[in-house]
């Protein structure tokens, strides 16, 4: 229902949304299983851009008429482990993990592999369907309809090692915090207010929060803004100042992560960053050199908001920062 009654009009996820901008986002973040490769990654977009259309109508169908399952109980079996196939394809072509859920629908596909179809009483199966259909009045779902983008506002850390270098910061090295900087709430309320970057998600989302436009002239819906930034012609401020973020609160956020990492890997049982479950891990291979450091070797971090347009060109991804907020050195304690 997110999906279809998004402001462009019920159709216009289905026919225009660039769901496969995703997968460029992901790399932008280090966190695609197939960044090994960055051709392979490269060819994998090409793809399924193609299927772009068609691949968006077979998983909104099998959303809108999941209630249908509860009818049969091999429908039942089909349809819960066609999301569970899903939800693998998103995180090796992007990143994303699902993992609890990949968890839980497993487990009812086992128990229902055990029942038999008489096990399902009328009852049941009104209350299965009556719940999927209307249960979003009741309880809270996670928003899955919102508009992508390949012209992405993301924000990461960097880190200043003992020799001089910058070196990007893996997210997964925030353990539990991870998803946070991600999602870009972690203590600060960032992007809520005008902004002269793009106003996306890190991972290109439109419209799943309220992030403010920084003018109507620009773009009144998000419908026009995925319009826009399809093409990467949303315009962006170049510098942008004031940045559109409590400066002063990256600074508590990545010290505190930073004394954490060093008092785990003085313990006795130390545990490596990238043991944590995450719902979108930093792939070590596109992080290499931040990898190779201990919290010894970082003298300070900054922290940095870009906005950038995503794309593919000769077989490799082509990162173009159209424009950046640089925030000032913050000194580890040592």
């Amino acid at each position: 229902m997110a999906k279809v009654t998004l402001d462009g009009g019920p159709l216009s996820w289905i026919l225009e949304n660039p769901t496969s901008s995703i997968m460029l986002a992901g790399y932008g973040l280090g966190a695609a299983p197939l960044g090994f490769s960055e051709s392979l990654l490269a060819h994998a977009y090409e793809a399924v851009r193609a299927v772009q259309i068609p691949m968006n109508v077979v998983i909104l169908a099998a959303q809108l008429l999941c209630f249908l399952a509860f009818l049969r109980r091999r429908w039942l079996i089909g349809l819960t482990a066609f999301f569970d196939i899903i939800h693998i394809g998103i995180f090796l072509l992007s990143g994303a993990l699902f993992l609890h859920w990949i968890i839980l629908n497993s487990l009812i596909v086992a128990a229902l592999t055990r029942m038999k179809e008489s096990s399902f009483s009328t009852t049941a199966i009104v209350t299965g369907i009556v719940v999927t259909i209307f249960g979003d009045a009741v309880f809270y779902n996670a928003r899955l309809g919102w508009y992508d983008s390949r012209q992405i506002r993301q924000a990461h850390f960097e880190a200043l090692t003992k020799e001089g270098d910058w070196v990007r910061v893996a997210p997964s090295f925030f353990r539990d915090a991870s998803y946070l900087l991600y999602a870009r709430h972690f203590g600060y309320q960032e992007y809520r207010r005008e902004s002269g970057h793009v106003p996306t998600s890190a991972w290109g989302q439109i419209g799943i929060r309220k992030v403010q436009p920084k003018s109507s002239e620009i773009a009144s819906s998000n419908y026009e803004i995925m319009k826009l930034t399809n093409e990467c012609a949303y315009p962006v401020e170049q510098p942008i100042t004031p940045p559109d973020y409590d400066a002063a609160r990256p600074a508590p956020f990545i010290l505190g992560q930073h004394n954490r990492a060093v008092n785990l890997a003085s313990s006795a049982v130390a545990v490596g960053y990238n043991f944590y479950p995450h719902h979108h891990y930093s792939m070590p291979f596109l992080h290499r050199a931040f990898e190779a450091l201990e919290p010894g070797d970082i003298v300070a971090y900054r922290y940095l908001v870009d906005t950038v347009c995503l794309d593919v060109a000769d077989g490799k991804v082509v990162r173009r920062v159209m424009t950046q907020t640089l925030g000032p050195r913050i000194d580890v304690r040592q």
